[in-house]
């Protein structure tokens, strides 16, 4: 029995249409339960060959170099997937791409290099379908067919279909990938944390957004006594000294409710019971929403060193304390000496650099005989006399300077004030003096006393004993030279020294 032509033509269309919709079910059922993007490229070249009528197809992806590489295949030989890597009418990221078909690859305007290498692999049409992720092109899929091919609507819109669904399930396969890497990442990260605070030499400590302790590395849990188990519960704030309780907790409650670091030092009971000093520097920590975590912190024992320091700073008081007395027993010596009806300009002179060295020494003693600011010095040794503390300028950059640098030029700047009142730019009204200072080269400090606006200068005939303290003590204790130029227009004095400190 023979059916009629048309029902005959239905019954195959419909048997075929049967065929692409059960071979796009099993596509998506393959796609939605693949382990692997390998499983996914599988199933999408059974799709391909399946419902588009070609026996042979592939699937190409962008490296990261953005060139376009096959990942998948079938029926292709390796010179020609060597010969045609690379070629795509698509750039990375192109948007929303449209397929391209070609009937005959013949009929291109390709180069005859691909045409040859498209011919000898025995293919005639081709199909370059894109695939895309968020509407960018991330690569493509192709049909190879042995002969012309027209592609009718019905076929153009499967190939759109598959791709849809291979780029969907590319996509959402990189993502997994990415999320995987970076949770292994994490966990890396989180497991370098532990063995790195297990074995770090200080103790380190988590606490949660309240203060609750959350994690304590090896060297805490030792100090305090505390099973790993018990970090939870463990209080640590009950083991601070009840002197330092109330400074303890308040500047870690505002450095909590604040988010800010704090650095803080405390006594503490250890798990022996005995007393030790704590320095601690703790840091908020945020999640990558931004909110607040709690804080994390290292706390250093400096016991010993707090006691080094309290004696060394005892004995330093100890010693200003005698040099103050040697000063004032020299300064009463002096005073006796000297002792006559009238006034004694030696007497006066001596008692001048007498105090100017109290007053170097003062300054040394409040920064516990560490460097002392230039600036400050000259602004301490020459405010002394009311009359002149508008007509001394002082300019310079940052310089620190060493105790034995700071006494030197302080007895320096001295001298030269003591000239200028007497008979210098500061004897007369309108003269003026500037202190400028300047780095010449590294480790090399110039200072320059220069006066204006005073008396006629004319050089002495004999040097005096502050001219030749400050050109030749003042230069041996400096390891440079010190030189005094008395100009008509005014005495300029050099100072050219060692500065071994940093600014």
């Amino acid at each position: 029995m023979t059916l009629p032509d048309g029902l005959a033509a239905g019954t195959s269309e419909s048997v075929a249409d049967g065929r692409e919709l059960r071979a796009l079910y099993d596509f998506t059922d393959a796609i939605y339960r693949a382990r692997s993007v390998d499983e996914i490229y599988a199933a999408a070249l059974d799709a391909i060959t399946t419902t588009l009528g070609c026996d042979r197809a592939s699937i190409l992806l962008f490296d990261p170099a953005g060139v376009m590489t096959f990942v998948a295949w079938r029926g292709l030989s390796d010179r020609y997937r060597r010969m045609l890597a690379g070629h795509t009418p698509w750039r990375p990221e192109d948007i929303d791409p449209s397929p391209i078909y070609v009937a005959d690859i013949r009929e291109t305007d390709e180069p005859d290099w691909i045409k040859d290498e498209i011919a000898a692999e025995g293919i005639v049409g081709l199909g370059f379908i894109p695939l895309t992720s968020d509407g960018r092109v991330m690569g493509k899929f192709m049909t190879y067919y042995r002969q012309r091919q027209v592609f009718e609507p019905h076929l153009t819109t499967l190939a759109v279909t598959i791709a849809r669904q291979l780029g969907f399930s590319i996509g959402r396969a990189r993502a997994e990938a990415s999320r995987e890497a970076a949770l292994a990442d994490l966990r890396l990260s989180e497991e370098r944390f532990r063995l790195m605070s297990e074995q770090a030499p200080v103790m380190i400590w988590m606490s949660d957004p309240n203060g609750h302790c959350q994690h304590l590395n090896r060297m805490a849990r030792e100090f305090w006594g505390v099973e790993e188990g018990a970090i939870g519960t463990f209080d640590w704030s009950s083991t601070i000294h009840p002197d330092d309780v109330e400074d303890v907790g308040r500047q870690m409650g505002q450095a909590v409710a604040a988010h800010e670091p704090v650095v803080l030092r405390g006594r503490y009971a250890n798990v022996q019971g005995d007393w030790r000093t704590l320095q601690t520097e703790a840091r908020p920590r945020f999640g990558g929403d931004g909110s607040f975590l709690g804080m994390i912190g290292v706390n250093v024992d400096v016991t010993e060193q707090e006691s080094v320091a309290r004696q060394r700073e005892l004995m330093l008081g100890e010693l200003n304390h005698r040099v103050k007395n040697t000063l004032a027993v020299v300064q009463a010596i002096a005073h006796q000496t000297f002792k006559s009806a009238t006034p004694n300009p030696q007497a006066a002179a001596f008692n001048g650099r007498l105090g100017v060295l109290a007053k170097a020494h003062n300054m040394l003693s409040r920064v516990q005989w560490e460097c002392t600011p230039l600036d400050r010095l000259t602004l301490e040794v020459l405010s002394g006399n009311p009359a002149t503390r508008t007509r001394v300028f002082a300019q310079g950059p940052a310089v620190m300077l060493q105790p034995k640098q700071a006494l030197a030029i302080a007895l320096a700047l001295h001298e030269l004030q003591t000239n200028a009142l007497k008979y210098g730019a500061l004897s007369v009204e309108g003269g003026t003096v500037s202190v400028t200072w300047q780095r010449a080269e590294p480790k090399r400090l110039e200072i320059v006393w220069r006066e204006t606006g005073g008396p006629e200068v004319e050089a002495p005939t004999h040097r005096g004993f502050g001219t030749m303290m400050i050109e030749q003590g003042l230069a041996a204790d400096l390891e440079g030279t010190a030189r005094i130029d008395f100009r008509p227009e005014g005495l300029v004095c050099r100072i050219d020294a060692f500065s071994g400190t940093v600014p």
